[in-house]
């Protein structure tokens, strides 16, 4: 019993740091209801309560066009790409395809090198 109790004392706590560290680095725009300072008050002074009541109230979701751009890698950016850049979107099958006659193309090279020597 004594472990039971152990257990659900370290997650109330690592869900209160939990809690706590993301009302401390969320954006302010997407905090509701109240202030940041009170929020993390609230959460670290009722620990399971506030942390609920920060994720039920006090944390707006993310909106998928908020106008901000989201991190992409370098191979979806056009600009460090340079260059060349397709006049429509390409499809991985595309992409696939184009690897594939690529490699096809090597094969052949290779090929032809190995009758020329013979």
């Amino acid at each position: 019993m004594v472990r039971l109790w152990l257990v659900v004392a370290v997650a109330a706590v690592a869900f209160t740091v939990y809690a706590a560290i993301d009302c401390a680095t969320m954006p302010r725009e997407r905090i509701r209801s109240l202030r940041r300072a009170v929020w993390v008050l609230l959460v670290i002074v009722l620990p399971v309560l506030g942390a609920v009541l920060w994720f039920l109230l006090g944390r707006a979701p993310a909106s998928a066009g908020d106008g901000r751009s989201r991190y992409r890698g370098p191979e979806d950016d056009p600009d460090f790409l340079g260059g060349d850049r397709p006049r429509g979107p390409r499809t991985d099958k595309d992409q696939d395809d184009a690897t594939l006659r690529d490699l096809e193309d090597q094969f052949h090279d290779r090929d032809d090198d190995g009758h020329a020597e013979h």
